[in-house]
């Protein structure tokens, strides 16, 4: 176990102690933020959390008491501490400093990278076939090598990607 992964379990063992803070949507709020953009320090142990391991970590503690999760991460005030969590997190022995995020903090953990939803990217975009282009300007070539007046064109509803070209002018 790395000193970082001990520096955690340590501040998760701390921060279990305050109970029922864990049913106060307020108080979890405001850790987040304070977590989320802090540097934690006891004891020569430190731990920094990404914003998702943050919110990760305030909302196990409140399932360990029987609470719904609530959105914490990316929803702003990451890197502020309110004197109520600074008051607790004193109280069980943590100092906290603000993330110098303009170099690498080795107390820094994050969550294990995820891959992103199965209905985003390129798959779930409405495109047709990616080389009909190609297909296309081949046709088009051909047709002009046969002599043919007026090279081949698509008629107006494709544009790239395959979406509906938009109508310009008329009536």
């Amino acid at each position: 176990m790395s000193a970082t992964d001990t520096a955690e379990r340590r501040m998760l063992d701390d921060l279990a102690t305050l109970g029922d803070r864990f049913t106060d949507d307020e108080f979890c709020t405001e850790l987040y933020r304070a977590l989320a953009g802090g540097h934690l320090t006891k004891d020569g142990a430190a731990v920094a959390p990404s914003w998702t391991k943050a919110e990760e970590i305030v909302n196990g503690l409140r399932a360990e008491r029987g609470r719904e999760p609530i959105a914490l991460a990316q929803t702003g005030g990451e890197g502020e501490r309110s004197d109520l969590v600074a008051d607790e997190l004193e109280r069980l022995g943590w100092r906290w400093r603000p993330r110098d995020t303009s170099t690498h903090d080795s107390a820094h953990v994050s969550s294990p990278e995820s891959a992103p939803p199965p209905d985003t990217g390129e798959r779930g975009a409405p495109i047709s076939d990616p080389h009909e282009w190609e297909r296309q300007a081949h046709e088009e070539a051909e047709h002009a090598r046969l002599g043919h007046d007026e090279p081949r064109q698509a008629g107006p509803g494709q544009g790239a990607g395959g979406g509906t070209a938009p109508r310009v002018g008329g009536s």
